[in-house]
């Protein structure tokens, strides 16, 4: 952006966006010193407001513009002409916060000048398990209420030293106003407890690393919460961890000292890279190297890795004591949210832990690890979390209304509409329990605290039985309910700030139907305004409801059901029908025949299970979309052959797909077949409406998207078209909140009268 010629002497700048907790106040002031520019900077409720005087303004405003701080953001950028002002240099002013006028600083891995320090004897944060700049550490994790200064946040405890006060208070330190700066003089101490919370005595760190050489579960304390920690290349110790967390087999997260050893056990693309060593450091998923000394039980089954680095002095210290790779999993249980006191890891998880690397410095805000993965070079974000959470985008006009959007049950955030402000919550966790229903709470209160708002509207999901819509019922205030699927795509819309006709393809495990049909393999005609189902998979039955979720044989049994009698059935030689007896197949055959506890679904989540039956991959699952993980596997790119498929009346139609698949399974080479052909016929679905609505952008959402196969798939086939993933939010349920709030910013009263 350039100035215009009459506003070069004096200009007053407002910027807009991710601004504070940035050290950006401070990029600033060094700016205004190169290039001889007098006046001031503050932060106020309007955003960064800056003066500036002289000559050099334009150069300046244009480097302020293009050599931003590594962490933040530009949303907007205002300049306007101003008088001319006395001023003998430029200074930092106190900032003008109110409540919820920014957006919320976020947490940084550990920065590599803040690294130099640490590994540097002479410097008084040698190993210092704490160290921190405007460039890395804490942020949103210690906030108690904005604006960010330091007597809000949990280091409000810690009263800084002389030398620390010196460094916070110096405009030319890359420590000035680093709210959560401290020393081993002032700051935060570690501590080593065994699982019962007694203190073992000695150095932490040297006393955990023993833990794990020994092949014991340990809990450590990060930014967010706590992390399951034990060696990696132990099958004793994985399986432990197993076994005391009643985790059987979803996949766990492996932290590696650094990118050198993680490249010996995974295959790493430049795109993986970047983010891996980025200054986030999330979980990305990555291709597994074969005949490592990995523990097989990390991933049973599954040729994929979750890893990354670490990303708090405190990981890095612990890598300096131990030269294996590590389990990092979240703290909690099943789903629910991250664990980050050290009573509650004793009284919820003392039964898995041997001992608890623990600090005294408060998580305020939970917040899980982010996921990611890449396919065609393209982020697809499976978890939002640390680093990017909450993510904030700007809206061209500000809301009439404070809006309140709760998202749905699994996966579950909530979104807030606030002055010019979209804003959506870190990963949450699954609804249900009383802990997770407790923590979505809260973080509702957070929400309306950090923002200054009291919303007037709730939006939630049309489920009666959620949890997020039950307690927008009991708010009694203004609410209405979104449809599950429309929701997916208007998330995506939001984030591409898309108002048009949208070719929409929602496909996830289930959702509740206008009809009070379970949905998830739709196709939609939509816009800011309202949608029309335009297609669906010929809903199949959920064989005994809710336990064909966890056994998908009951639904690959029910497909083969309509496409033969059940004498054929049960002369089936394919491995699915041998996972029965026979007088199983017949109770459900009857089960099917008369539509008891045979609940119809049209979900592609749930067809994807199925075919993990047909094909002979899995037939019981131990967690969500294990089927389509493994069937991921053996996907062969080069396979773009489809099966057959009709449409009739909106519904599609895949029965021939079920007899090819019978056929197939007696072959060589089936599962690289069936998970190939199926997912090319996913993606020629997708391609056959997309030719019959050529003028339409299409728009994509839901759970079945994480498949990094099919995305691939999609990328490489839509490539020349307005396609539209989602890549700064969650993909599947985690932005259904998002999706909410966007339909509620159109479609308010006052929305539509301005």
């Amino acid at each position: 952006m350039s100035v215009e010629s009459s506003y070069n002497t004096s200009v007053t700048v407002t910027v807009k966006g991710l601004v504070q907790g940035v050290g950006f106040r401070p990029f600033v002031y060094r700016e205004a010193q190169r290039y001889g520019v007098a006046g001031f900077v503050l932060n106020s409720p309007e955003g960064v407001i800056i003066e500036a005087h002289g000559k050099q303004c334009e150069p300046f405003i244009h480097a302020l513009q293009n050599n931003l701080p590594e962490r933040a953001r530009i949303d907007s950028i205002t300049i306007e002409p101003c008088k001319e002002g006395e001023y003998s240099g430029f200074e930092i002013r106190e900032s003008t916060l109110g409540e919820g006028s920014v957006a919320i600083p976020l947490e940084s891995a550990l920065c590599p000048a803040c690294e130099a320090e640490m590994d540097e004897p002479s410097n008084r944060r040698f190993r210092y398990p704490f160290i921190n700049c405007t460039d890395c550490g804490p942020r949103y994790t210690i906030i108690q209420t904005p604006p960010y200064d330091r007597v809000r946040t949990s280091m409000k405890h810690f009263t800084m030293c002389s030398e620390c006060k010196r460094e916070y208070t110096d405009p030319s330190s890359r420590r000035y106003h680093a709210e959560p700066i401290s020393c081993p003089q002032c700051g935060p101490k570690l501590i080593f407890l065994d699982k019962n919370g007694n203190e073992i005595l000695g150095d932490p760190i040297d006393l955990a690393a023993e833990m794990l050489k020994a092949g014991k579960i340990i809990a450590l304390k990060g930014l967010g919460g706590f992390h399951l920690m034990c060696d990696a290349t132990s099958e004793r110790a994985v399986e432990e961890l197993r076994l005391r967390k009643h985790r059987k087999a979803k996949p766990l997260a492996v932290m590696f000292r650094s990118l050198e050893q993680l490249e010996t056990y995974a295959w790493v693309n430049v795109h993986e890279r970047e983010i891996i060593a980025g200054a986030i450091k999330p979980i990305v998923i990555v291709d597994a190297k074969s005949k490592t000394d990995l523990s097989q039980q990390i991933a049973p089954s599954i040729d994929r890795l979750g890893v990354f680095l670490p990303y708090t002095p405190l990981h890095r210290l612990l890598f300096e004591s131990v030269d294996f790779p590590l389990v990092a999993t979240s703290a909690n249980i099943s789903d629910e949210p991250i664990i980050v006191r050290s009573s509650e890891i004793i009284h919820r998880l003392g039964n898995v832990i041997d001992g608890i690397l623990d600090h005294d410095r408060t998580i305020i805000n939970p917040l899980d690890d982010a996921v990611v993965q890449i396919a065609e070079g393209r982020v697809v974000m499976l978890r939002m979390g640390r680093g990017f959470a909450p993510h904030t985008l700007g809206l061209s006009d500000a809301v009439s209304k404070d809006i309140l959007a709760l998202g749905a049950h699994q996966k579950s955030a909530i979104a807030l509409g606030a002055g010019d402000n979209m804003i959506l919550s870190g990963h949450i966790g699954d609804l249900g329990s009383v802990e997770a229903d407790g923590y979505y709470e809260k973080t509702v209160q957070t929400f309306k605290r950090f923002y200054g708002c009291e919303p007037s509207l709730l939006v939630h999901d049309l489920h009666p039985h959620y949890h997020s819509t039950q307690y927008a019922s009991a708010q009694k205030r203004e609410h209405y309910g979104i449809q599950h699927h429309y929701a997916h795509i208007l998330a995506c819309m939001a984030e591409y700030s898309l108002d048009e006709k949208v070719l929409g393809f929602a496909y996830d495990g289930t959702g509740y139907g206008e009809d009070g049909t379970l949905w998830g393999g739709e196709i939609l005609s939509a816009d800011t305004h309202g949608y029309e189902r335009i297609g669906f998979l010929k809903p199949f039955a959920l064989l005994g409801g809710d336990k064909a979720i966890k056994e998908p044989r009951r639904i690959a049994l029910s497909l083969l059901f309509e496409n033969f009698s059940l004498e054929d059935v049960l002369n089936l030689k394919i491995p699915l029908i041998e996972t029965f007896l026979p007088h199983e197949i017949r109770t459900l055959h009857h089960m099917w025949t008369k539509k008891i506890n045979a609940p119809l679904s049209s979900s592609m989540g749930r067809l994807f299970d199925a075919v993990a039956s047909l094909g002979g991959f899995i037939h019981t699952l131990d967690y969500e979309g294990q089927g389509g993980m493994i069937m991921e596997g053996y996907d062969d790119p080069a396979m773009t052959e489809p099966f057959v498929f009709t449409v009739s009346d909106r519904a599609i139609d895949l029965s021939a797909m079920v007899k090819e698949m019978v056929d197939l399974s007696s072959q060589e080479d089936a599962k690289r077949v069936i998970a190939s052909r199926f997912i090319a016929t996913v993606e020629a679905i997708m391609s056959y409406y997309a030719k019959q609505y050529p003028e339409l952008p299409i728009v994509i959402g839901g759970g079945v998207f994480q498949n990094r196969a099919l995305m691939s798939r999609l990328y490489r086939r839509f490539g020349e078209r307005r396609f539209y993933a989602q890549q700064q939010t969650p993909i599947n349920d985690g932005s259904i909140a998002l999706g909410q709030l966007y339909y509620a910013l159109h479609n308010t009263k006052e929305k539509n009268e301005r």
